[in-house]
């Protein structure tokens, strides 16, 4: 497996220019102003711990700024005024105040850092800590860290987008989406191996990631996925630094594995053409103007000067010891606004052929729209009778709805009520479940209890039979014996018992108990007369008819 540190290696290898971009150079329907005022390169080489300043104009190094150690990556801020300068070996950002090119300012930020940004407006510049794990935010007026944001894993590759809205730091084989408001990492999308460098178009709608198996990753800056993936080279080259031309209509990107800097058609996403480079090329940038590439050759101590236009290398600049520089280290205004025939001429095609497809795609929906209003027309003469037909129906509905609308507050009203019912029941229903399952659980012992009581009362119906007999037999005798007060109470106790367990069988409307009651009434009568024997003689009658209704 590929593996990837601060430091890459060396490689060579071969290209030439493909056919796609020297027609596209031949072509001259733009013309390119030749007043462009010269930019300067900011070169840090880490090997001697000092930044080479490249005169654009003479492409030589004027002069020469000491700096902290082993410094990484450079920024250039918009105005091109400052030169900011992170130094992997101290743990600290080094300003350059680029009118005196000297060092104003001496920022600690967390340790090993690599890459280096800045906003589009200047005011803040962002550090990516490869050793602390973190995102350093520093304000560029007070050259003080403002907010540290802590980070998933080591940070190498840093860009910013020009509104200056979103911070893109390169984390593993990820790039993490920082809110440049609240500083906090609002997403992470998965894009090659071993990513590397990274940069954001003018208008911050593509951001671009070199990848360290020979791809360069197409994000889209609204959604944050991969829309693209192109391969610059071959697959598993190693791709370090990336940089977008001022018009977003160029892509570069240097292959350390064949020592080429590759030119990409941002609109198609396609390989226009390669050039040959020095030894290990690790930072590209381009200068304001678009019409020069810097890139800096680690192996070889030197930056190639691009000229855009031709795709050529027009001066090969000695630098310091191993200028591992990347990020946007080129800066400088031009003295006029001017772009290079390429990128104008790629922004001119990417809106002819984006107002052709409007075109076509206007002409054929005019076409569709034609035959909707054929078909609508026919609608329309057919929907008028329609209404008619249903205005009268409206009217009918309207009636029916006058008087379903009392019906509706009526049967609301019960609504309400059965709702309430409703829940009553369900609460029954709860409660009654419940109990039901208990009574289920006593149903196996009761039926036990049950049978046993069948038996129980099968025994007493027998017991109670011989009873009944011994009873008539005493109760003949006592009615047919000699009567005096104290049989007379007897007879009475006895007809009484039989008669209210008549009463509580039959009720007092049956007419047996009616006879039965009367009888005893009489009884009662005779026996507070003292006419015992009349008294015993009715208890009997009320006895018996009273058991005619048991039995």
């Amino acid at each position: 497996m590929k593996t990837k540190g601060p430091l890459l290696k060396r490689f060579s290898g071969t290209k030439r220019l493909s056919g796609i971009l020297a027609g596209l150079l031949a072509l001259s329907l733009v013309a390119v102003p030749a007043a462009i005022g010269a930019p300067f390169a900011y070169i840090a080489n880490m090997g001697d711990r000092t930044v080479s300043v490249i005169d654009a104009a003479t492409n030589t190094v004027i002069v020469t700024v000491n700096v902290g150690r082993q410094p990484y990556g450079v920024a250039v801020n918009p105005a091109g005024t400052r030169a900011y300068v992170a130094n992997f070996g101290d743990g600290t950002v080094s300003v350059i105040d680029t009118s005196t090119l000297t060092v104003v300012a001496l920022v600690p930020v967390g340790s090993f850092p690599i890459g280096v940004a800045v906003n589009g407006t200047g005011s803040r510049v962002y550090v990516a800590n490869f050793g602390s794990a973190s995102l350093s935010v520093i304000d560029t007026t007070s050259n003080t860290v403002v907010a540290t944001v802590p980070l998933p894993g080591s940070p190498s590759g840093v860009a910013a987008n020009s509104a200056g809205t979103r911070v893109y730091v390169i984390l593993g084989d990820a790039v993490s989406v920082v809110n440049a408001t609240t500083n906090m990492v609002l997403t992470s999308v998965t894009v090659g191996f071993a990513p590397f460098g990274v940069a954001v178009s003018p208008s911050g709608a593509r951001v671009y990631v070199a990848n360290g198996d020979g791809t360069v990753s197409v994000i889209n800056g609204t959604t944050n996925a991969v829309v693209a993936t192109v391969v610059a080279g071959a697959v598993d080259d190693t791709l370090n630094g990336i940089a977008v031309s001022p018009s977003g209509a160029l892509v570069y990107v240097a292959n350390a594995s064949d020592q080429r800097l590759y030119t990409i058609h941002a609109q198609t996403n396609q390989v226009l053409g390669s050039v040959q480079v020095g030894g290990n090329p690790v930072g590209v940038a381009t200068d304001p103007s678009g019409a020069r590439v810097f890139v800096a050759n680690a192996a070889t101590r030197n930056v190639s000067v691009v000229d855009a236009a031709t795709n050529a290398v027009v001066s090969t600049v000695g630098v310091g010891v191993n200028p591992v520089v990347f990020g946007v280290f080129a800066g400088g205004a031009p003295s006029a606004p001017s772009s290079s025939c390429d990128d104008q001429l790629a922004e001119l095609q990417a809106q002819l052929n984006t107002a052709n497809g409007t075109i076509t795609s206007l002409t054929n929906q005019n076409n569709a729209l034609q035959s909707q209003v054929t078909s609508l027309t026919n609608q329309s003469n057919t929907l008028q009778g329609q209404v008619t037909s249903l205005t009268g129906q409206l009217n009918t509905a309207n009636a029916s709805i006058a008087s379903l609308t009392g019906q509706v507050s009526i049967l609301q009203g019960q609504v309400s009520t059965l709702q309430n019912q409703l829940n009553a029941a369900n609460t029954t229903i709860a409660n009654l479940t419940a109990e039901n399952k208990a009574l289920r659980d006593q149903v196996a012992p009761l039926q036990q209890q049950v049978d046993a009581l069948k038996a129980e009362v099968a025994s007493l119906k027998s017991s109670l039979a011989a009873a009944d007999t011994t009873i008539d037999s005493f109760v003949k005798r006592l009615f047919k014996g000699a009567t005096d007060l104290n049989v007379a109470l007897a007879a009475r106790d006895e007809a009484q018992q039989q008669l209210t367990l008549a009463l509580a069988k039959a009720g007092t409307k049956d007419w047996r108990v009616k006879r039965a009651q009367s009888e005893f009434n009489l009884g009662l009568s005779y026996l507070a007369k003292g006419r015992y024997g009349l008294a015993v003689h009715e208890f009997r009658e009320a006895f018996e008819s009273a058991r005619r209704v048991l039995r």
